[in-house]
């Protein structure tokens, strides 16, 4: 598979499916952010792995590259992508646990229970089953996701960096997945951002002059730019609401499955 073709221009984005239908930009983002925030409870209230979750994020935002949000609900096609992933990455739930966590967050009540021949129950299903094929016919059955989070370990073992700014930067990396990133950028440069932004926020840790001359894949200068995009992205939708939700956690598989 070519995986050049999973990359974009920030022109694209403002020409994508659901612009051309009559959305606008920002109104396209925010649903992105919706869809992955979805997409981050029902992988919490699994108990999935962090892979997981961000390997349905990919599929996610790059299904949205080629299909339209006008046409397909980004709840619909966030659950399916986690469903994908959850094979994908060898780490399945029961079909009947995926479309009852969907049920409940989709209807934000985590005590929501379902007969499995009753109407929602059958219409979650049937949209999973019916969607799983859709999206893998535009994803051309490309599954193949390099995560910026393994860049992110290579680089502890390449510089002087502390534990808590890679965990800083784990975060971070976690907390960016509503935006469109893994479309416009190479995993090891969203990693150098997200570890460039962490160092940054720390009053302690910072990494030297010469930090990325170890680095063989980094364009510097878009890492710098992307940390400035990151640290925005993360203002607008961490910092002015503030939260205690499930979503808003770095680490899904370490959540409870109490009710909020």
């Amino acid at each position: 598979m070519n995986i050049d073709q999973w990359y974009f221009t920030k022109d694209d984005l403002l020409e994508t499916p659901t612009i051309i239908h009559g959305r606008t930009y920002e109104d396209e983002q925010l649903d992105r952010v919706k869809g992955c925030h979805f997409l981050l409870a029902v992988g919490a209230r699994l108990n999935l792995p962090q892979l997981v979750v961000v390997t349905a994020s990919t599929f996610f935002h790059r299904f949205y590259m080629r299909q339209s949000m006008t046409n397909y609900h980004v709840y619909d096609i966030a659950s399916t992508c986690l469903f994908i992933a959850t094979k994908v990455e060898e780490c399945t739930r029961r079909f009947k646990d995926i479309v009852l966590a969907c049920a409940q967050k989709a209807s934000k009540n985590d005590n929501l229970q379902l007969k499995e021949d009753s109407k929602e129950f059958l219409r979650w299903k049937e949209s999973l089953l019916h969607n799983e094929i859709l999206v893998l016919d535009t994803l051309c059955f490309d599954l193949s996701v390099e995560h910026p989070h393994t860049s992110l370990m290579r680089f502890e073992s390449q510089i002087s960096v502390s534990d808590a700014s890679i965990r800083r930067a784990w975060m971070l990396l976690y907390q960016s997945l509503g935006a469109p990133l893994c479309v416009l950028y190479r995993p090891s440069t969203i990693a150098a951002a997200a570890l460039l932004l962490a160092t940054n926020l720390s009053s302690k840790d910072r990494l030297n002059e010469n930090w990325y001359d170890s680095l063989t894949d980094i364009d510097v200068v878009q890492a710098h730019e992307l940390a400035a995009e990151m640290l925005e992205y993360f203002m607008d939708h961490y910092l002015v609401k503030s939260s205690t939700s499930q979503v808003n956690s770095p680490y899904p598989s370490q959540q409870t499955h109490h009710a909020h």
